[in-house]
C-alpha cells in the first residue's frame, strides 16, 4: 500500500468515527446546544436566588456544651453527682473527639469536641440519648440537663435605642422594637444589651408582720401561689379538644400589690400591697449605657448560616422606616456589617467583571471575532451552569466564595481556546459545517481533558483541610471543580455548535489590530522565546540546576521569616474600642469618672477633624 493511500485511510476512518457520538449530535443540532446553554443561564441565574448572603464563611466550632445546674451544691459534690458521671457515658460515643468538664459551685458543665466530618447533629441526638439513660441523673436537687450544639452566628446590625426619659420607659421602647424585628419572617435573633434586668422587690418589715398576725412564710406561700402558669389538663369536644391553662404569673409591681394574703373577720381582705413595700425596678447592679450622651439599649440582630444577612438588614431597614417609637425614644442603626458585606461583594463584584473584560480585550485583539465572542460566552455560561450546584452542596455568597470565582476566571476560557483554535484549523483545511466542528473537538478533547482535570486536582485536596481554615477554604475547590467541569461542557457541546458554520466576523480596522498583534507576537517568538528554549534545552542540567536553586531560595525566605506567614492580613478597622480595667473592689464612681475622661478626649479628638466621627 502506497503512503497516500494509507493517509487516505487515516483520513475516512477518523471521519467515521466523528460521525457518531454525543459530540457530533450537539455540533449538527444547533437548537440543542441552545438549549443547553439556556439551561445553564437560566437556571444558573435562578439559582443565585437561593444562595444565602454572608460576610465570611459560617464556621462550624463542632462543639457541643452540656450543662447541669444543680443549685446549692459545692464543685465536689457537683464533680460527684454530675459531670464525673455524664462524662463517662458520652465519652465513648462515636464522633466525640475530647470532653472538657468543669465542675463549680451550684452548676457542672462538660465541653465535647467533635471529630472533623461528623454529623453534629447525629452525635448531639446520641448524646441526649445517652444521658438520659444514665440511672437517677440529674441527682434530686439538679435541674434537667441542657444539651446546645454550639452554632456560629454572623452579626447583621446592631440598632441602639437612646432616650432622655426613664429607664423603665427606655427598656419598654426597646422591648415593642424587638417584638416589631422578630415579627419580620426574616428576622429570629435579636439580642439585647446594655440594660438591667427587671426585679421587683417585696420588702416586709418585722412591724407589719406583728401588726398582722402574720410570718414571712405566709407571705412568700402566698406570693408563690398567686404567681405561676398552670396546665389545666384537656377538655375534649365533639368540635375538637381545647387546652385549658391558668395565667396567673404576674409582671408587675400593682399586680403583686393586689395578691390576697388572707381574709379578715369583718370580710375586708388583707393585701399584700397592706402590708409589704413593693418596688418595681431593675437589679441593683451598677451599668451605665450610653449613645452620644444619651441612655440607650443595643439590640444586636444576628443571622444564623441557613438566613440571608442583606435580606435581613433590608427587612430591618424598611421596617424602621416606617416604625413609630415611643414618645422620647430614637432608634439608629450602628455598625451595620450588611452595608460592610455589600460593599465588598460589590467591589468583588467589579473587579470580575473588569477581568472579564480585559479577557475579553485579549481575546478579540489576537483571534476571529466570532472566536473571540463565543469562546468569552463560555465564561458567564460556566460560571451560571456552576450556581445550579453550589446550593447543594452548601456554597453561599460570600468573600471567599466571590474571590474563588474571579481566581477561575482567567482559567475557565482555556479549553475553549484551544477548541475553538482547533475547530478553526479544521475549516482552514477545507472541513466544513459540524464536520469541521466535530473533528477539532475530537483533535484536542483528551489534552484539554487531561489539562482540566489536573487544574482540578490541584485544588481537590483543599477538600480535606481539617479545622477553621478548612471551613473556610472549603468553597474554593467546590467552585473551582463546579466551574471547570461546566467549561468542558461549554466547550464540547455548545461551542462546536457555534463554530460550526460562518465565516470569519473581524473586519478593519480590527482585521488590521490583529494582524499587528499577531505579528508581534510572531516576532517576540521567533526571535526571543525560542532561541531561550533552545539555549535551555541545550544546557539542559545548568537549566535544572538554575530550577531547583530558585525552588531552595523561594523556600528559605519562608523557613527564615523573611517572608512572614499570617492567617489574616493585619487591616485597619473603622472602630476604635477603648477597654479601661481596674483592679478587683474599685469603686464604680472611679470606673465611671475614668470613662468619662474617655469620653471627654474622644470628643475633643472628633471635633478636631471636623466632626467626622
Amino acid at each position: 500500500m502506497t503512503d497516500t493511500a494509507a493517509d487516505d485511510n487515516v483520513v475516512d476512518n477518523v471521519d467515521n468515527k466523528a460521525d457518531t457520538g454525543i459530540v457530533n449530535y450537539f455540533a449538527g443540532n444547533l437548537v440543542a446546544a441552545n438549549l443547553m446553554m439556556a439551561l445553564m443561564l437560566i437556571g444558573g441565574a435562578l439559582s443565585i436566588t437561593s444562595l444565602n448572603s454572608q460576610f465570611f464563611p459560617t464556621i462550624d466550632p463542632a462543639v457541643i456544651n452540656v450543662t447541669v445546674p444543680y443549685p446549692g451544691a459545692t464543685p465536689a459534690e457537683v464533680e460527684e453527682g454530675v459531670t464525673r458521671r455524664a462524662e463517662e457515658a458520652v465519652f465513648g460515643i462515636e464522633g466525640v473527639d475530647r470532653v472538657v468538664s468543669k465542675a463549680s459551685e451550684n452548676s457542672g458543665s462538660l465541653s465535647i469536641d467533635l471529630k472533623d466530618f461528623v454529623d453534629g447533629k447525629k452525635v448531639k441526638d446520641d448524646i441526649e440519648a445517652a444521658i438520659d439513660q444514665i440511672a437517677d441523673f440529674p441527682p434530686a436537687d439538679a435541674e434537667e440537663p441542657n444539651v446546645v450544639r454550639i452554632e456560629t452566628l454572623n452579626e447583621v446590625m446592631t440598632i441602639v435605642v437612646y432616650s432622655d426619659r426613664s429607664e423603665k420607659h427606655l427598656r419598654r421602647g426597646a422591648e415593642e422594637l424587638e417584638e416589631a424585628l422578630l415579627a419580620l419572617p426574616s428576622v429570629s435573633l435579636v439580642n439585647t444589651v446594655g440594660t438591667r434586668d427587671y426585679e421587683i422587690s417585696i420588702e416586709v418589715s418585722e412591724d407589719s408582720l406583728r401588726q398582722y398576725g402574720i410570718t414571712i412564710d405566709d407571705v412568700a406561700n402566698a406570693v408563690r401561689a398567686s404567681s405561676i402558669n398552670l396546665s389545666s389538663g384537656e377538655l375534649r369536644t365533639d368540635a375538637g379538644d381545647l387546652l385549658l391553662r391558668t395565667d396567673t404569673k404576674r409582671q408587675t409591681g400593682d399586680e403583686f400589690k393586689d395578691i390576697v394574703l388572707r381574709a379578715r373577720a369583718d370580710g375586708t381582705l388583707l393585701r399584700l400591697g397592706d402590708v409589704a413595700t413593693i418596688n418595681d425596678g431593675f437589679v441593683d447592679v451598677d451599668l451605665i449605657n450610653e449613645f452620644n450622651g444619651r441612655s440607650s439599649v443595643v439590640l444586636a440582630i444576628k443571622a444564623s448560616v441557613s438566613e440571608d444577612m442583606l435580606q435581613i438588614a433590608q427587612d430591618i431597614k424598611d421596617l424602621l422606616s416606617e416604625y413609630d417609637p415611643l414618645p422620647g425614644i430614637t432608634a439608629e442603626i450602628w455598625n451595620d456589617q450588611s452595608a460592610v458585606l455589600k460593599d465588598r461583594l460589590n467591589l468583588l463584584v467589579r473587579n470580575g467583571l473588569l477581568g472579564f473584560a480585559l479577557v475579553f480585550l485579549f481575546l478579540v485583539i489576537m483571534l476571529d471575532l466570532r472566536l473571540a465572542i463565543w469562546v468569552a460566552m463560555g465564561v458567564p455560561i460556566s460560571f451560571f451552569g456552576a450556581f445550579l450546584f453550589f446550593d447543594s452542596l452548601g456554597v453561599n455568597i460570600n468573600m471567599v466564595s466571590l474571590f474563588a470565582l474571579i481566581i477561575v476566571l482567567g482559567i475557565v476560557v482555556d479549553d475553549a481556546i484551544v477548541v475553538g483554535e482547533n475547530i478553526i484549523s479544521e475549516h482552514e483545511l477545507g472541513y466544513e459545517g459540524p464536520h469541521a466542528a466535530v473533528l477539532g473537538v475530537r483533535g484536542v478533547i483528551s489534552p484539554v481533558t487531561i489539562g482540566v482535570l489536573t487544574t482540578m486536582a490541584a485544588f481537590a485536596p483543599l477538600l480535606f483541610v481539617t479545622g477553621v481554615f478548612g471551613q473556610i477554604l472549603q468553597a474554593v475547590p467546590i467552585i473551582v471543580i463546579c466551574v471547570l467541569a461546566m467549561s468542558l461542557v461549554e466547550a464540547f457541546f455548545i461551542l462546536p455548535a457555534h463554530l460550526a458554520h460562518g465565516g470569519s466576523w473581524s473586519r478593519p480596522p480590527l482585521t488590521t489590530i490583529q494582524s499587528k498583534v499577531s505579528g508581534w507576537f510572531e516576532h517576540l517568538r521567533d526571535n526571543q522565546v525560542i532561541p531561550l528554549i533552545r539555549l535551555a534545552v541545550k544546557h539542559r542540567y545548568r537549566t535544572l540546576g538554575l530550577a531547583f536553586l530558585f525552588l531552595v531560595l523561594s523556600f528559605s525566605l519562608i523557613a527564615t521569616g523573611a517572608v512572614r506567614f499570617l492567617f489574616f492580613p493585619a487591616l485597619e478597622g473603622d472602630q476604635l474600642q477603648v477597654d479601661i480595667e481596674f483592679p478587683i473592689g474599685t469603686p464604680f464612681e472611679t470606673t465611671d469618672e475614668a470613662a468619662q475622661r474617655m469620653l471627654t478626649a474622644a470628643y475633643a479628638v472628633n471635633e478636631s477633624v471636623d466632626n467626622s466621627a
